[in-house]
């Protein structure tokens, strides 16, 4: 659609940069930059805006598309829930697999073109956590569309994405392999031994900062996680202490860091967790360090509702969600018992 006269325009600069798109004004016969962005649609969106807020002017025949809804959407999302910067990624990847439907205008958009996205996923052989990302992402931007009343039907519940077939199942480290890493001397084994014994996310972990390590009380403060659940406090075994010790030795405020002081995002550390799985000749995945905590506090018998606490999931029920509380000492005990 051809934009009116005195409606400003948007421009693409030239070179590699961040925020390629200019939203510029004519003042004074010059052309004057306003913002600048990292696609296009941001910056139209914020054209919309500037126009109908400056001019009270607004485009004949403009059918919001669920392209706009999504930029919409997501600075009021992280502005009301701040998600970590893991789930800001995920949306990000959940809209780019819907590519089908950015440039339709949302109100046009029926169930079938929805499951078209979906289908087309599984049938690119992408996992079924992908498919259920994308579905959440349309939810909650249907959900947003119909509180400003630009939709009034919600079609995710409806999507259909197969069942979960786990394609390689989580399966806990051994005794064996456990021991092969207290002997290994590959950089960044402290960093998997850590995570053996506290039952940490790696998100978690990488997100550590050392102000939330209490060395004196000998706890980790867990303040960046998934879940509400995940917000909690780890007790810090015995045999893993000297390798904390080490490690806030280090200069800089995040924890976990490379022998230059860089910190490792997620993509870095599984790069790193690979070289240390072929040292001690293993095959597993970082959320395996999870579920060998789960199993072995389980093999000796720990409190659950203790064990719910140091891995950060849900209570099972309202008595032990509201009722039961787990204190230090408490949780100790729990962690102790992992040899």
């Amino acid at each position: 659609m051809r934009k009116p006269n005195g409606y400003g325009s948007i421009k693409k600069l030239s070179g590699n940069r961040r925020r390629p798109f200019v939203f510029v004004v004519t003042q004074e016969g010059r052309q004057r930059p306003v913002e600048y962005f990292e696609t296009q649609i941001e910056a139209e969106i914020y054209q919309a805006d500037y126009n109908k807020i400056h001019k009270n002017h607004v485009l004949p025949g403009h059918k919001i598309t669920f392209a706009e809804v999504f930029y919409r959407w997501l600075p009021a999302h992280i502005a009301d829930t701040e998600p970590a910067e893991t789930t800001v990624a995920n949306y990000h990847n959940a809209f780019r697999h819907c590519a089908l439907l950015h440039e339709m205008p949302i109100t046009d958009i029926k169930y079938a073109d929805y499951q078209q996205v979906i289908d087309r996923m599984k049938k690119e052989r992408l996992s079924y956590a992908s498919c259920k990302k994308v579905r959440s992402l349309i939810s909650l931007l249907l959900k947003f569309a119909s509180e400003y009343e630009i939709v009034n039907k919600n079609y995710a519940p409806l999507l259909k994405i197969g069942r979960n077939k786990p394609i390689r199942p989580h399966k806990p480290f051994s005794r064996q392999q456990i021991n092969r890493l207290w002997q290994c001397g590959t950089p960044g084994t402290d960093a998997v031994l850590i995570l053996l014994y506290t039952g940490m996310r790696v998100g978690e972990l990488l997100a550590l900062e050392k102000r939330s390590v209490n060395m004196r009380q000998r706890f980790i403060r867990i303040t960046k996680s998934k879940t509400v659940a995940g917000i909690r406090i780890i007790p810090i075994h015995s045999k893993v202490f000297p390798l904390f010790e080490a490690r806030m030795d280090i200069p800089g405020p995040l924890f976990l860091t490379d022998p230059t002081g860089r910190p490792y995002n997620y993509s870095r550390f599984c790069s790193l967790w690979n070289h240390i799985m072929a040292a001690i000749h293993a095959r597993h995945t970082t959320h395996d360090c999870r579920h060998t905590v789960t199993t072995l506090l389980d093999n000796a018998d720990a409190n659950e509702n203790a064990k719910r606490r140091i891995l950060g999931h849900a209570g099972g029920d309202v008595t032990d969600r509201v009722y039961t509380h787990k204190n230090l000492r408490q949780l100790r005990k729990a962690i102790q018992l992992l040899k």
